[in-house]
């Protein structure tokens, strides 16, 4: 008779004798498998938009001394590159493989149907995370996360390239590329949106997820000490938006005030000073479009230096939560064998231009800077605040990536070649060394498996792996001359290629939106001029000749092509199966969390549309309706005094209607938006089927919806006017029954095109004419 597959003695992997009585049995346990004894702890620390010289310890006048003595007392890499993008070079990091091979050649916010961009990571390539955990660590992700699809970042969409699903135990963070550091939208704990209407005075973002992190590294030491864990704290610091606590700032008040130019050259000179150049690396003159600090006026000055002293207080802060997580490890006896490599995932950025952003957001969506709205900000002591949303003029990128030229999103050095600081007291005893062997982000996952003993496996979540691209760099972490593993390597970013074979490296370099030049090839000798200063293209056409076709060897096996110029634009097309669904009406209720900006965007974004919201008011009910946005951008209806009053939030420059006077009962507010061409538009406004105000002006029309999203009932975090700043989330009395948002049809002649497949078929038509 066949054994009955419910018996408990078909029970898989027990081996003893089951009877029909205890006496009558024999029990068996089955030993769970743990990481081998001694195994070391991982941490990676990863940085954001974090130039090459920002560190004290390479060449920076920041204070960075906690990380600085891990550097004294561990390993500088000196000829480290890195992805030119944030989420490309965090899948290149967690899988050890070339991002676009697992599907990340651009951001998470865009699949144009080709293989290597479809925003989030294969599921055949096993993260950082999830190898450590198949050899039995403990794992957990905090801080940025950015390897998302976008159209998978909200409840009900596909979350399998979730933190949680991609090998972390525990994960608390975001999921966006960027967030308000004092009031930051949508952390993630888990699977599950953290419950925060507002962050207290003093809180900050990169403390509260280190404060998390060294939580679970102490609790990991009470409850399982035999088990080693892993951390990837990626911090936000320093992206944009640049803002700081007020005590950090106050310390680099007048540090910056000698300019650009003079600040990079004592980088420059003490980075020769201590060897931490190469010695043929040139002083590069200023990069196209930053203006000579001389030739600033004297407003110009004291504004440019303010955002410069933002960005070292951001950088600072990070090294004070990387000394208390230190301090973390020494107090609970873990600290002499836990591997940390610190790096930044790119080059400093440059997307404020010459003169800086004051509202990041602002000019994303077609705004002006202000210079009198700015200096005013300066002289009131708020440039850093909570309210603005700065970015650094490029003369600061260039500092930040010194001795190199050029910056985030290209492949010149300025853009790939970033620190890399690796400690390890029990594994490392040359000391405050320099290593000057070429590695690469897809190294870290080769090296660690070598020093922890983990295997990537062969098999995994029903695919066949395939190989690493990166090798192992463990060698060096002993011997100061171990052979280089790496001689080549392609870079590939929104049309900017480049390829290094040996002492050569060919670079392209395009402007995004513009047509594609396949053959603008420059060539630099890295062994004779490390900085790129001196194009031979022409006098060596043979070598480039060559690189050129070793790239498109690499290119093709990576998933590169097609190439894709375009810039942010690219962020609000999508795909055809998403297109009936975009433009749904959607009833919005009270809920514990806010509504994604991600789903808004489609809806409103230079569009006609209807919001309709439902609900009672009686005598003494006040609070917020809906906010949609935040201060930056937004829009927004609350009740205070018996009347209805709605605003159109434009930063400093808001637009409001007149107060509605409100009688007792059922409530049906709607707001009839008209996107009229060229970012303009108008509104209807009525309520309980009277007109009340007709054709209001309401430019410009909306475009993107800030990350906070829209908000029932409720002020969450940063409020959208600042006329109810002061009563907190200022949560509706009274019964709110739905917001009910109709998208109507996209403004005349927008360039808001959502289909994807649309898009593509007018560039095809447009190169075939």
């Amino acid at each position: 008779m066949p054994k009955d597959p419910a018996s408990p003695l078909s029970w898989p992997t027990f081996n003893g004798r089951v009877g029909k009585t205890l006496a009558e049995s024999t029990p068996h346990w089955n030993t769970p498998n743990r990481a081998p004894a001694g195994a070391p702890n991982v941490i990676v620390i990863l940085m954001d938009d974090m130039g090459y010289s920002d560190l004290g310890c390479f060449g920076g006048e920041i204070d960075t001394p906690n990380i600085d003595a891990l550097a004294a007392n561990g390993l500088r890499f000196t000829n480290y590159t890195t992805v030119p993008m944030c989420t490309p070079a965090r899948a290149a990091l967690l899988t050890g493989k070339n991002p676009h091979s697992v599907g990340c050649g651009w951001l998470s916010h865009n699949d144009p149907g080709f293989p290597g961009y479809k925003g989030e990571i294969a599921p055949d390539a096993p993260t950082i995370a999830e190898v450590m955990r198949q050899h039995h660590y403990a794992t957990m992700a905090a801080g940025k996360w950015h390897n998302t699809y976008d159209r998978n970042n909200f409840p009900g969409a596909d979350n399998s390239s979730w933190p949680v699903q991609r090998g972390f135990d525990q994960f608390y963070g975001f999921m966006a590329p960027e967030t308000s550091y004092f009031q930051p939208d949508n952390m993630m704990e888990g699977n599950q949106l953290a419950s925060a209407l507002r962050y207290p005075d003093g809180y900050f973002a990169p403390d509260d997820y280190t404060g998390r992190a060294i939580d679970w590294i102490t609790q990991q030491k009470s409850c399982a000490p035999e088990t080693p864990f892993f951390l990837y704290l990626a911090f936000q610091t320093p992206h944009g938006p640049l803002q700081a606590k007020p005590a950090d700032l106050a310390r680099y008040r007048g540090r910056y005030d000698l300019g650009w130019d003079a600040m990079r050259e004592q980088r420059f000179e003490r980075q020769r000073a201590n060897n931490l150049i190469e010695p043929t690396a040139g002083f590069a003159p200023r990069n196209p479009g930053v203006p000579a600090w001389a030739d600033m006026n004297p407003d110009e000055q004291a504004l440019f230096a303010r955002y410069m002293e933002v960005y070292a207080a951001l950088v600072d802060n990070a090294d004070q939560n990387v000394g208390r997580l230190v301090q973390g490890l020494k107090e609970t006896g873990q600290f002499d064998n836990t591997i940390i490599m610190i790096t930044s995932d790119n080059g400093a950025n440059s997307v404020a231009g010459p003169k800086g952003v004051m509202n990041l957001i602002g000019r994303r969506v077609g705004a002006v800077d202000n210079m009198d709205l700015n200096l005013q900000l300066l002289k009131d002591g708020q440039v850093g605040g909570e309210h603005t949303y700065i970015c650094y003029p490029t003369g600061w990128t260039q500092v930040s990536n010194t001795p190199y030229r050029f910056f985030k999103r290209t492949p010149m050095a300025g853009g790939i070649r970033v620190p890399l600081v690796v400690h390890w007291p029990a594994g490392i005893s040359d000391r405050g060394a320099l290593r000057r062997q070429w590695t690469h982000v897809t190294d870290i996952l080769p090296t660690l498996m070598d020093l922890t003993g983990a295997a990537r496996p062969e098999h995994f979540k029903g695919y066949q792996t395939r190989g690493l691209d990166g090798v192992s760099f463990a060698s060096a972490l002993k011997d100061s001359n171990a052979p280089a593993k790496r001689e080549r390597q392609y870079y590939e970013l929104q049309g900017n290629r480049a390829y290094i074979s040996g002492q050569w490296k060919i670079v392209s370099l395009q402007t995004p939106d513009k047509a594609i030049d396949l053959d603008n090839w420059m060539l630099f000798n890295l062994k004779q001029d490390p900085a790129e200063l001196t194009d031979l293209a022409s006098t060596h056409p043979e070598i480039v000749a060559k690189l050129i076709a070793e790239f498109d060897a690499d290119a093709g096996t990576n998933y590169v092509y097609p190439i894709d110029t375009r810039n942010e634009s690219r962020n609000t097309t999508f795909p055809p199966y998403e297109q009936s669904r975009l433009f749904i009406e959607r009833d919005f209720f009270r809920t514990a969390h806010s509504i994604p900006g991600l789903l808004l965007t489609p809806m409103v974004g230079d569009r006609s549309y209807v919001m309709r919201a439902s609900f009672d008011w009686h005598a003494g009910d006040e609070g917020v309706i809906f906010a949609l946005g935040d201060r930056f951008c937004g829009l927004t209806l609350f009740v205070e005094q018996a009347a209805l009053h709605f605003v159109y939030q434009w930063w400093h420059s808001p637009k409001t209607i007149t107060p509605i006077t409100l009688t007792s009962g059922a409530q049906v507010f709607e707001f009839s938006y008209h996107a009229t061409g060229d970012r303009k538009g108008n509104a209807d406004i009525t309520l309980n089927g009277v007109q009340l105000f007709n054709k209001v002006d309401l430019s410009p029309s909306l475009l993107r919806i800030p990350s906070c999203g829209l908000s029932i009932g409720i002020s969450r975090r940063t409020a959208v006017s600042e006329r109810y700043e002061d009563k907190g989330s200022f949560e509706y009395s009274g019964k709110i029954d739905r917001l009910r948002i109709a998208p109507g049809e996209l403004a005349p002649a927008s360039l808001e095109e959502p289909s994807e497949e649309i898009y593509q078929d007018r560039l095809r038509n447009r190169v075939k004419s």
